[in-house]
């Protein structure tokens, strides 16, 4: 036997192993049970239903997502992972026992709200700490600190109702004449505009 016909040989011995193994591992697959996997999803601190949170197969691509109140349901095989997930919640694995007989299993998850922090930035206006130091020591700074000091506003004095100069009797007659003369005008005046079925009509 050559030494080409020896490695064709070993080759189709690797791929019909590797050919019995898929077969003996989908029928292992397919043994196992199919159930329905069912229940809600809810906040640990205030037991409310989660609405959004990705409940899916790990290592597939089979999951759903909880509705309004929480409730989820998704078809499972025996002996899988199935993880929920939410943005700013722990996420949490629950298996699915290899050797369950029932049909269906109803869950009740709590979900914790997970904090994190973000690191601190430093934003400055130069591209680099070096940078920023020589510009603050190119500043040049006047001489007289005074012309940078903004100009200070004169006091603003209110002159007093009690300080104006009274009105004598001739004055206070002539100011009592005429409110008078304005209210007595102001009893007979007529409008410049009538409203007629609620149309103004000016006349003159």
């Amino acid at each position: 036997m050559t030494h080409n016909t020896l490695c064709i040989f070993l080759f189709l011995l690797f791929l019909i192993s590797c050919h019995s193994t898929t077969l003996a591992q989908g029928s292992q697959a397919s043994s196992r049970q199919v159930l329905q996997l069912s229940g809600q999803v809810v906040s640990n601190d205030s037991l409310l239903g989660l609405e959004g949170v990705a409940v899916y197969v790990s290592g597939t691509t089979r999951g759903t997502h909880t509705r309004k109140s929480g409730y989820f349901s998704l078809p499972v095989v025996a002996g899988d992972t199935v993880v929920f997930a939410a943005l700013g919640h722990e996420t949490i694995y629950h298996s699915v026992p290899a050797s369950t007989t029932k049909s269906s299993i109803t869950l009740y998850v709590k979900l914790k709200e997970k904090s994190s922090t973000l690191p601190t930035v430093d934003v400055m206006p130069w591209a680099t700490e070096h940078d920023l130091k020589q510009a603050v020591l190119r500043t040049k700074l006047p001489k007289d600190t005074q012309d940078l000091l903004a100009p200070i506003p004169p006091p603003v004095v209110y002159k007093s109702v009690t300080d104006m100069p009274a009105m004598d009797a001739d004055a206070n007659f002539k100011h009592g004449l005429q409110q008078q003369k304005q209210s007595r005008d102001a009893r007979i005046r007529v409008p410049d505009i009538i409203k007629i079925f609620s149309i103004p009509i000016k006349y003159y």
